[in-house]
């Protein structure tokens, strides 16, 4: 007998691991393992308003935190007969496969040949499905889901962001707190060793120097999240994600300080390992998931860093 997924949404994204990216033609030169692409040619350059002083690798802290949402927030049971995998309405629906009971069925986008297509994948199988499972398991959350940053930039050859954030009116500065960045730069630029050297950086420089590639992706990410006003973010390569959170303004042992609260937001991070696209316990999915569900204060998720700051 064939399941849908909301049969068993636990089960289903257990097995949904992404599946392998196909390149067109010739495989993109992406760097061998353990090399970096020396390709990270981001336009950010040093600016002294910049204050991002501690960044925090979570570890496997974060696989467990994940791991412990899921199983208390994800049902393995049937969500009823007035459900089904696809949203006739909005034409939501589960793409990525699960295991053989699961009925899924998904075509595969185009091959890759270059950025673009790169997007397609990323927007078609995590990020719709993930969108979905959302929407079903918190119906409150309906009017939220991503939107793709369409005005050309500098970069945008090697630097593309989706939002998550509340489509149905004008931003709000609660909206925007609740909203998340997920950026991506394609794996020939983000290799494996790139991504893992990104996520292991502790602070940015404080004086005026020539920035490394790790540098400008995380001042990319600042610049773009204190525009927006947002404190969390996902960064993928499709074959890589990692997910990380600025802090919010809210201070631990803070006494006297002549630092206006609204200047300590962004000024420490905490970032998550690098996830394997076929990782699994936690899957991608599961840490989407669960990033998206903190963001939005869901259900006892992950609360961006607090500052620790005494005068």
């Amino acid at each position: 007998m064939a399941w849908w997924g909301i049969d068993d949404l636990r089960g289903y994204m257990k097995d949904a691991v992404l599946p392998e990216l196909k390149y067109g033609g010739e495989e993109l030169a992406c760097p061998p393992s353990g090399h970096k692409s020396h390709r990270n040619t981001l336009s950010t350059r040093f600016r002294k308003e910049r204050h991002l002083t501690s960044i925090q690798c979570l570890d496997d802290t974060f696989d467990n935190l994940v791991n412990n949402w899921i199983s208390a927030n994800v049902p393995d049971t049937s969500l009823g007969l007035s459900l089904r995998d696809q949203d006739e309405r909005t034409g939501e629906v589960l793409t990525v496969p699960s295991a053989r009971k699961f009925r899924i069925t998904s075509t595969l986008p185009a091959p890759v040949t270059e950025f673009n297509r790169l997007w397609t994948w990323v927007d078609h199988f995590p990020l719709r499905t993930v969108q979905r499972i959302l929407h079903i398991l918190y119906p409150q959350s309906k009017d939220w889901g991503f939107v793709s940053e369409t005005q050309p930039h500098y970069d945008d050859h090697i630097f593309k962001e989706f939002y998550f954030t509340r489509k149905d009116c004008p931003s709000t500065a609660e909206i925007a707190s609740n909203s998340v960045l997920v950026a991506c730069q394609p794996p020939w630029v983000l290799s494996s060793e790139d991504m893992w050297q990104f996520t292991e950086l502790q602070s940015l420089p404080a004086g005026s120097t020539r920035l490394r590639g790790k540098e400008r992706l995380w001042c990319k990410l600042w610049d773009l999240c204190v525009r927006k006003q947002c404190f969390y973010f996902i960064v993928t390569s499709y074959q890589q994600w990692t997910f990380g959170a600025f802090s919010d303004g809210n201070v631990h042992e803070f006494i006297f300080s002549s630092v206006p609260r609204q200047s300590l937001g962004w000024t420490n991070a905490c970032i998550s390992p690098p996830f394997d696209a076929h990782a699994r316990q936690p899957t991608v999915m599961h840490a989407i998931l669960y990033w998206l569900a903190s963001a939005l204060d869901i259900d006892d998720g992950y609360s961006p860093p607090s500052v620790s700051r005494t005068h």
